[in-house]
C-alpha cells in the first residue's frame, strides 16, 4: 500500500498516447493522485504545469518539440521544489543517463521497470527524497577525473554513510545533527567524495549510493 499526501496534481507530458493511457490507469488506483493535464509535446510543458497547479511532473525525456532534459531543468528553474519532477526514460546509454541526472529532476525511472517501481519513486520525489531506480543506477558511469588513469577506489565507511542519507534526502546540517559531527566535517567529506568519484550533485551521489549497495531506493 503507497502513502501517498492528499490531492497531489500530475501532469503527464508522454510522447506515446497509449503509454501516457497506462500511466493515468495507475496513477487511479492511488489515492490523493489526480491526473489533471497531458501533453506529448515539449514546448507545452512548463505552460501545463503553471495552469493546472501541478505538483508533480512525470516526464519522457524523448518528447518532440523541446527534449525532456531542457523541459525539466526549465521547469525546475521555474518553479523550485513547489513541482517534483520524476523522469522516465526508455534510453539506458551511459552519457544519456549522466545528462539525465544533470537535468536537475527530483526522480528518474527506466520505462521497462514495473509499475510497483514507478509508484515507489513517485512516494519518494513527493516525500522530498531523490529517487533513483536500480536500473539506472546500474547504467551510471561516473567521468574519469581529469588527468587519473586509475581507479578511484572505495568509498569509505563514512563516506557510503554520507552518500546513503544524501540518497535518502537529508540537507549537510541534517545529516550532521544525525551522526553528531559537525557541518563542516560533512561538507569536507561530501566534497572529498565527489571529487574522489566525479559526482557532480545529488542526483550523481545517489545514483553511485544505489549502484555500489550504499543505499536501497526501495
Amino acid at each position: 500500500m503507497h502513502n501517498m499526501p492528499a490531492a497531489t496534481r500530475i501532469v503527464l507530458a508522454e510522447d506515446h498516447v497509449l503509454v501516457r493511457e497506462g500511466l493515468k490507469m495507475l496513477l487511479s488506483t492511488q489515492p490523493g493522485l489526480e491526473v489533471v493535464a497531458e501533453t506529448g509535446d515539449g514546448r507545452a510543458v512548463q505552460d501545463l504545469v503553471r495552469e493546472s497547479g501541478a505538483g508533480l511532473l512525470i516526464l519522457d525525456l524523448g518528447l518532440p518539440g523541446l527534449h525532456g532534459v531542457d523541459v525539466a531543468s526549465a521547469v525546475k528553474a521555474a518553479f523550485g521544489e513547489a513541482v517534483k519532477v520524476l523522469v522516465l526514460t526508455g534510453d539506458l546509454a551511459a552519457a544519456s543517463v549522466r545528462k539525465a541526472l544533470a537535468a536537475g529532476a527530483d526522480g528518474y525511472v527506466h520505462k521497462s521497470e514495473d509499475a510497483g517501481e514507478l509508484l515507489d519513486a513517485v512516494v519518494a520525489v513527493l516525500a522530498g527524497r531523490q529517487y533513483v531506480s536500480k536500473r539506472i543506477a546500474q547504467e551510471f558511469r561516473p567521468a574519469r577525473r581529469p588527468g587519473s588513469a586509475h581507479e578511484p577506489g572505495v568509498a569509505t565507511p563514512r563516506e557510503q554513510e554520507i552518500m546513503s542519507l544524501v540518497a535518502r534526502g537529508l540537507s549537510n546540517r541534517e545529516i550532521a545533527e544525525l551522526l553528531e559531527i559537525s557541518l563542516a566535517t560533512v561538507r569536507t567529506h561530501r566534497q572529498n567524495f565527489m571529487e574522489k568519484f566525479a559526482l557532480r550533485n545529488s542526483a550523481e551521489i545517489t545514483a553511485y549510493a544505489v549502484q555500489q549497495g550504499y543505499y536501497d531506493p526501495a
